[in-house]
């Protein structure tokens, strides 16, 4: 029988390089840019869609103006893809990077490859219904991970938090077998502790009613 995924902290992607921007700018052999953003996004056409605290952002070509502005290709992707390519290990890999700030989305590697959907859509870890008469969500609907999760934050909870985070983490390994788990974000990054054992808690317990060998994972 496998091992259960493991939960882990991780960091998200390196900042950006410290070269200036804008005309007269000195690239050096530097072919292109690519941009880490909130998503959800149109990956194909660098659109960006209804960035979570910033609405007016939806529809804007982000992609197209930057390329204008910097003079070469760039390439536009969401931050937690980035994050997730960026921690994957070398070979065939398959892992979920779960992001907690003023949202929460997932980026998927599997089989060492970036997992974006046909519609650019997967990722969306934060509006899977956990609690069909839960509290609205910004998507429209009730019960979302995210509007729970935020809930938990916003009363001084971050232990309630995590457990529900974990159970979405949990569904996530359930339906995908995931090697790994890591988390980061703002949000874990104020309670890295809380947030790697309240998720570990359970995906071990998971990973017990399928049977799976269940262990402490490394921090």
């Amino acid at each position: 029988q496998s091992e259960p995924a493991e939960a882990e902290f991780g960091a998200g992607p390196p900042p950006p390089a410290s070269d200036p921007v804008g005309p007269g700018a000195r690239w050096g052999s530097v072919v292109g840019v690519g941009v880490a953003a909130p998503g959800p996004l149109d990956h194909v056409r660098g659109v960006l869609g209804q960035v979570t605290g910033h609405p007016e952002w939806a529809g804007f070509p982000l992609r197209d103006a930057l390329a204008r502005r910097l003079g070469m290709p760039v390439v536009l992707d969401k931050d937690t893809n980035a994050a997730a390519l960026g921690l994957a290990l070398r070979g065939k890999e398959s892992l979920a990077y779960v992001h907690l700030g003023t949202g929460l989305g997932a980026g998927l590697v599997l089989d060492g490859r970036i997992h974006r959907g046909r519609r650019n859509g997967a990722g969306e870890f934060g509006h899977q219904v956990i609690e069909l008469d839960g509290p609205p969500c910004r998507c429209g609907r009730n019960g979302c991970l995210e509007a729970l999760c935020g809930d938990a934050v916003r009363r001084g909870r971050p232990d309630e938090a995590a457990r529900v985070l974990g159970v979405g983490a949990a569904n996530l390994v359930s339906l995908l077998d995931v090697d790994r788990v890591l988390l980061g974000g703002r949000t874990v990054l104020a309670d890295p502790d809380v947030y790697v054992d309240g998720v570990a808690a359970q995906l071990r317990a998971a990973a017990g009613a399928s049977g799976g060998a269940a262990h402490r994972p490394g921090p």
